[in-house]
């Protein structure tokens, strides 16, 4: 006895396969979009915290005496891989005696949500630690 089969896929099959093909696709770009966010995100903290602590250290080689108080910018100093518009600047001030205080801000757009990093040091007359 000799039957006739196709073989092959039902209507029904490919409806399902559609749909849920349908929900899987969009579900997984949305992820990967927002982890894309997040790496920049994280990239730009980064870049930021790196150039304030860079910063810090160049302040702090220049020695306290050679420090005057009242603000300064560079902006020009930021990577260009921060999201723009970006600016840095750092503002010395001398709250006692003796100790001059540095306030790091780092101020960058990121998919249109403004961020500002701050960081703050301080530098003795007596040096680093004392």
């Amino acid at each position: 006895m000799k039957t006739n089969r196709q073989s092959g896929f039902t209507v029904v099959e490919l409806v399902v396969t559609i749909v849920a093909a349908g929900v899987i696709i969009p579900a997984v770009a949305l992820a990967l979009a927002n982890v894309i966010g997040i790496n920049h995100r994280a990239r730009d903290l980064t870049l930021a915290s790196s150039v304030a602590q860079t910063e810090t250290e160049t302040l702090r080689s220049v020695g306290y005496n050679s420090l005057s108080t009242g603000t300064t910018s560079f902006t020009g100093q930021l990577p260009a891989a921060m999201g723009s518009p970006k600016s840095a600047s750092y503002t010395i001030s001398a709250p006692e005696t003796g100790v001059k205080q540095i306030d790091i801000t780092i101020s960058y757009s990121d998919y249109g949500a403004s961020h500002t990093f701050t960081y703050r040091s301080y530098i003795s007359e007596l040096g680093v630690g004392q």
